[in-house]
């Protein structure tokens, strides 16, 4: 009786993990199809309305502004809250936004929108970083980050190609699956068990995340990982809300938009799924550097081409270097003993202050010049970052030299 007693509620248990983890590593990938067909299809919509590239760049601001600067704050607030409340409290924001964007007819409304969704996700991503960090499970952290990272950007890869044929077939179509994603989000999260605070302490005290490769050079390469992160970060925000600008004067239609974006969201989750299996880059300077400068060669690219298959070739340059840059940031954040909370959120905002300064920075650059500016300019920024970083390395050997003697 006992020993079938003890099979019922292992079975119990089992099912519970497992839809757990459905929970924690399906809303990824549902999060970011959804903001992936919000984001081709808003540009496309606010060119309709006959804005100019400079309105296209603020509107990426808008959500950026409203993420970088409830970020921290909400990261901070997961270390003493539920996690699971806050999350759904993010989706139910999302729920609002897409109900206005499917509604929007005046320029006004999409900024209302935005920020909507930025605030959402300065609620939902740190939160659900740091969830999915402090989980026991047999895996590795990398190998941990790595299924998170495949998730939310193979559900990146699919949204802007779904959005961009929707939008070609009526712009409004990609605002409701918005709606319709966000809505099984919140029901999802909402059957997903939650983790108080006992939990998270138990789950802390009986093992540790800090890597032994980490040594004392942890720090430096949270920082020149962070440096890389907002380069690329900031190239890619000028690519999703200034690029359609260019593709409408070259008479790509939406859905070979959609494509290119897809294509670079795949190459992304590829490289995801690579550095989850390979353990050389972690730790190390010069393959974080060597995939910047193909993020590099890929801007030049779109600077300097104008058919599509280089723009491809562009597009699937710019997806590794972003692979690489993202996943170091991540991994090196949450690869601590405490606090994952408030460091995944400083991840986050590094990273959406990239995509905040982005569209802006295009925007602005575009109206002043050209359509084909924005990515000189982006180039630009990437290559500063890599010098910074190297000079940051330079010190802080320097400083442990002086310090061992």
């Amino acid at each position: 009786m006992l020993t079938r007693a003890n099979q019922e509620i292992g079975k119990e248990l089992r099912i519970k993990v497992k839809r757990d983890y459905i929970g924690l590593y399906l809303t990824p990938f549902l999060a970011d199809m959804r903001m992936g067909s919000i984001m081709i299809a808003v540009p496309l919509l606010a060119i309709s309305l006959g804005v100019s590239s400079l309105t296209l760049g603020t509107l990426g601001f808008t959500s950026g502004l409203a993420y970088i600067s409830l970020c921290f704050l909400f990261g901070k607030l997961s270390e003493r809250w539920h996690r699971k409340n806050l999350m759904m409290l993010g989706s139910s924001l999302w729920i609002a936004a897409c109900l206005l964007l499917g509604f929007s007819s005046r320029i006004y409304q999409l900024y209302l929108s935005m920020l909507l969704l930025g605030t959402g996700g300065a609620m939902f991503w740190p939160t659900l970083e740091g969830w999915i960090a402090e989980r026991e499970s047999k895996r590795s952290l990398v190998k941990r980050m790595s299924l998170f990272s495949i998730s939310w950007s193979a559900g990146l890869t699919a949204g802007p190609l779904a959005g961009g044929i929707l939008f070609g077939i009526n712009s409004k179509l990609p605002f409701y699956l918005a709606l319709l994603i966000s809505t099984f989000i919140f029901f999802l999260l909402w059957k997903t068990a939650r983790v108080d605070s006992s939990t998270r302490s138990e789950a802390l005290s009986q093992k540790t995340f800090f890597s032994n490769a980490a040594g004392d050079g942890s720090s430096l390469y949270i920082k020149i990982s962070r440096i890389a992160n907002f380069a690329v970060s900031l190239s890619v925000g000028v690519i999703r809300y200034i690029f359609p600008r260019l593709g409408t004067q070259l008479e790509i239609s939406p859905s070979v938009l959609g494509l290119l974006m897809f294509t670079l969201s795949l190459s992304q989750t590829l490289t995801f799924y690579g550095l989850g299996l390979s353990h050389q880059w972690r730790y190390r300077a010069l393959p974080l550097i060597l995939f910047q400068l193909v993020t590099l060669v890929g801007l030049v690219i779109i600077f300097t081409a104008h058919s599509l298959p280089l723009f491809f070739v562009a597009f699937v340059f710019i997806g590794v270097g972003r692979g690489m840059t993202n996943f170091s940031s991540l991994f090196y954040s949450v690869n601590i003993t405490s606090q994952r909370g408030p460091s995944a959120a400083i991840h986050e905002t590094v990273l959406g202050t990239g995509f905040l300064l982005g569209p802006l920075i295009g925007g602005a650059v575009a109206q002043r010049f050209s359509l084909k500016a924005p990515y000189l300019a982006a180039a630009a920024v990437v290559v500063v970052g890599i010098l910074i970083q190297i000079l940051t390395k330079r010190y802080y050997l320097s400083l442990n030299k002086v310090t061992t003697r």
